[in-house]
């Protein structure tokens, strides 16, 4: 089988051996080495799109988050519109009632001077024993005011006084309760019994009252306005007009000085 010489054969036979021999093994443990390989590749893919999940679910949540957010903040918005217009309608509303009670006053106290409903019955006054006192209305009395004292009127009104035996009148508001003598209707200040004659000499009289004014002291009549009458050495003069009687009454005290004789009375604003 081997001609030349048998170290040459033996050692053609000894590679062949471990060829036959190592190359199954080599084979085997490359198999074996290749799974791992694979496995980790395959983790890494894994971990690879469990990250890219996590960074999508993250994203998704802080999304989420902000559309939550969002949301939440439409939501106070609106609701705090919601809230800015109830409150407007709230005032809108409370600004009707109350005018609508204010008219509601004027067109009762219009209708009761339209038909004639004056009050008659006794006035008297009072003076300093009250002067400087408290009244019903919160105010101090003075006397040398034109104010006057009625059971029921409401504070604030203002009143004609006229008296029955020589004509004269006055206008008061209303700032205090009484008189609690049966017979008497009304008490006024000294200042406007006074007017009436009503002070110095006789004490009480019978009078007839009229009231021209709401609660606010504003005319009942849209077309009358208050004035202050006095009278010159050539003519009488007449200064307004005033809608508001607390404006009449101030520059009547300005013009007493001067002129004693001053009234406020009631007349055409036209």
């Amino acid at each position: 089988m081997c001609p030349d010489s048998l170290s040459t054969c033996n050692k053609g036979l000894t590679v062949k051996h471990i060829l036959r021999f190592f190359l199954p093994l080599a084979v085997a443990f490359c198999l074996t080495l290749a799974p791992p390989m694979n496995v980790d590749v395959m983790a890494a893919s894994t971990s690879s799109k469990e990250k890219a999940g996590k960074k999508s679910s993250s994203a998704q949540s802080h999304k989420s988050k902000a559309t939550s957010q969002k949301a939440k903040s439409e939501k106070k918005s609106l609701s705090e519109n919601r809230k800015d217009r109830s409150k407007k309608a709230t005032s809108h509303s409370g600004k009707k009632k109350k005018s609508a009670t204010g008219d509601s006053n004027r067109d009762l106290w219009l209708k009761r001077a339209q038909d004639s409903e004056i009050m008659t019955g006794i006035a008297s006054w009072y003076g300093e024993k009250a002067h400087g006192g408290p009244t019903a209305s919160g105010i101090h009395y003075d006397m040398y005011t034109f104010t006057a004292a009625h059971r029921t009127l409401p504070m604030g009104t203002i009143v004609r006084v006229t008296d029955q035996e020589n004509g004269k009148s006055v206008m008061v508001c209303v700032t205090d309760r009484g008189p609690y003598i049966n017979g008497r209707i009304i008490d006024l200040s000294y200042a406007a019994a006074r007017q009436l004659d009503l002070a110095d000499s006789r004490g009480i009289g019978k009078v007839a009252l009229e009231v021209v004014s709401d609660a606010e002291g504003t005319p009942l009549r849209e077309d009358q306005a208050y004035f202050v009458r006095y009278t010159t050495e050539r003519r009488s003069e007449k200064v307004g007009p005033f809608r508001a009687f607390v404006d009449a009454a101030a520059m009547h005290e300005a013009l007493r000085q001067a002129h004693p004789e001053a009234e406020v009375v009631l007349d055409s604003s036209r």
